[in-house]
This record gives structure tokens, C-alpha cells and sequence, in this order.
């Protein structure tokens, strides 16, 4: 499987091979300006590569052939809509741990109430 790549900063296109750039005989690595992909970033890349291989090559023994063709442009969009999910998530988490405390501060009183009657007995 071969990954074409066009770089930022020249525009120049250039291929790798996926399974060298998993057997690391390979880095993502512009041939025409050396522009080089950040170390953390190549490694989940291709910690993501092994991964996504080793489930279509499950999927496609037993259930589906697999063909896969992706954009960037197309991931962009799609990690935006993720991004604004998240914010309206953490804003929801904000709430309902408010919402926790209050709870658990009624259960307090409801206890001390209790503990106040069989004191009383």
C-alpha cells in the first residue's frame, strides 16, 4: 500500500510505501527539501497505520474486501466537527458535576437529619 504525501512547504509530491514506513526503513520525510515530520507525530502515525492495517486485513479475511482512499481535506472538515463536539462535551461535564455536588450535599443533610432522630430515640 503506498501513501502519496505532498508537501507544505515546497508542494512537491512524493510516495512512501506503508510498510516501510512501519518497518521504519523509512520517515516521512520531504525527498525534495527535507522537510521532516516531527517524531511524535510520525510515530502515531504509524502506530495508527499498523493498527488500521491489522483490522482491515481481519475485516476483509472474513467479511469485506477493503479499498480505502482518504484526503486530508476531507479529515480537516471532519476533525473540526470533532473538536466542536468535544467543546460542547467538556461544557456538559462542567454542568453535571455541579449537579453531583448538590446531590451529594442533600444526602449529607438527609443523613445528619437521620442521625439527629436516633439521638433523639
Amino acid at each position: 500500500m503506498s501513501i502519496d504525501f505532498t508537501c507544505q512547504k515546497c508542494e512537491a509530491s512524493f510516495e512512501l510505501e506503508a510498510q516501510d514506513l512501519i518497518e521504519g526503513t523509512e520517515k516521512i520525510i520531504c525527498p525534495h527539501c527535507d522537510t521532516k515530520a516531527p517524531a511524535n507525530l510520525s510515530e502515531d502515525f504509524v502506530a495508527a497505520l499498523t493498527e488500521m492495517r491489522a483490522q482491515i486485513a481481519t475485516l476483509s479475511k472474513k467479511y469485506f474486501a477493503v479499498t480505502l482512499a482518504l484526503e486530508a481535506e476531507e479529515l480537516e472538515d471532519d476533525l473540526d466537527d470533532d473538536d466542536d463536539d468535544e467543546e460542547e462535551s467538556e461544557e456538559d461535564d462542567d454542568v453535571d458535576e455541579d449537579d453531583d455536588d448538590e446531590e451529594s450535599e442533600d444526602d449529607e443533610d438527609y443523613d445528619d437529619e437521620a442521625e439527629d432522630e436516633e439521638q433523639d430515640r
